[in-house]
């Protein structure tokens, strides 16, 4: 990155309004300095993992990071699970509902990314015949009945998001839907196109793809089907929270600053993060551009919306019939380290 583009991160960072403080970077400097092997998949709405990588913020923390890349945030918590990784993203699935009713050897810490109305990055694509047909918007969701709905995989955020829209227009997910399973989304794109798929969730920019090649309609926005809905969270490991919490928070203070970073970016179509972005991705920067603010929101506190994700829960147990077995808060969440990480850029960031 320019110096330029660095000095102008900065300042916008200071016009957040939470002061750095000399002290503080001292303090964190004189921590012990924690390896953390962070599992991530490559696209926009890992952001603020990119920026904060990229402008350094993690060293100001005293964190030595490894990024290993997934293609898909599910095949990252087996790594998790045998100790390769220390944190990972994983979405609110009917897997993880599953493997945490099983006391699975991890927790959920933090925020990474919901639906904020207007700022999420969730797209509802129908094809051309169902468009023609009247699915049109979220209100028109009656007419999935006995339609196909493609699906990377099943019990993800997709099915959950779609089956939701279902619901809400009295059908059963369960019997009403013919759900496909297995594709990509650039598979599905083209699945559209050949008259093969009739609704699926295909996320921006990507999403954009399903109009550029005439396969269908982009008809609605996953935040007007359930708004603020939470897309996935950071899990860590249950042995890495006990032996270094302290880096855990650490990790949080600079995931969290970074997201507010990551917001201001996408608000602003600010060139100096669509290059992180893109340079992280691989996505071309006019496509980044082009899907701004829907980069995917992060709550500035770092917390997760947990009334959201212990509905997803319950939906894949007692809708789906996805889950065995029942899972509390308590056995999902330890917020205790985004709720210190919070405190702390309140009472002095280290970041400024």
């Amino acid at each position: 990155m320019s110096s330029l583009n660095r000095r102008n991160l900065l300042q916008g960072a200071a016009a957040l309004g939470v002061a750095g403080a000399f002290g503080a970077r001292k303090s964190f400097a004189q921590e012990p300095k924690v390896k953390i092997r962070i599992g991530v998949v490559p696209l926009i709405s890992s952001g603020p993992i990119f920026v904060a990588k990229a402008m350094g913020l993690f060293e100001k923390v005293n964190l030595d990071v490894e990024l290993v890349y997934f293609t898909d945030g599910v095949l990252a918590i087996p790594a998790l699970v045998a100790g390769e990784l220390d944190t990972a993203v994983s979405t609110l699935s009917a897997g993880l509902f599953n493997a945490v009713a099983k006391n699975a050897p991890y927790k959920l810490v933090l925020d990474r990314g919901s639906e904020k109305p207007g700022s999420g990055s969730m797209a509802i694509a129908a094809s051309n015949e169902m468009v023609k047909a009247g699915l049109t918007g979220a209100d028109k969701f009656a007419l999935m009945k006995g339609k196909r709905v493609s699906l990377q995989a099943p019990g993800g955020i997709d099915q959950y998001l779609l089956g939701r829209a279902a619901q809400k227009a009295g059908l059963d997910p369960r019997t009403d839907v013919t759900w496909n399973t297995g594709l990509s989304y650039p598979d599905i794109v083209k699945s559209m196109g050949a008259g093969q798929t009739d609704i699926a969730n295909i996320p921006l920019p990507l999403g954009f793809l399903v109009e550029k090649n005439n396969a269908g309609k982009l008809i609605c926005g996953g935040y007007d089907i359930e708004p603020n809905t939470q897309l996935a969270c950071w899990a860590m490991s249950s042995k890495y929270l006990t032996e270094n919490k302290s880096a855990a928070i650490r990790f949080a203070m600079a995931h969290t600053y970074a997201g507010r970073l990551f917001n201001k970016g996408a608000a602003d179509k600010d060139p100096a993060i669509i290059k992180i972005v893109s340079e992280a991705t691989k996505v071309p920067p006019p496509l980044i551009e082009s899907a701004a603010p829907k980069w995917t929101w992060f709550n500035e506190d770092g917390m997760p919306n947990v009334d959201s994700c212990m509905a997803q829960g319950k939906f894949w147990t007692d809708t789906m019939k996805l889950v065995t077995g029942s899972v509390t808060k308590e056995q999902l969440f330890d917020l205790s380290v985004a709720q210190e990480a919070n405190a702390r850029l309140a009472k002095s960031n280290p970041f400024g």
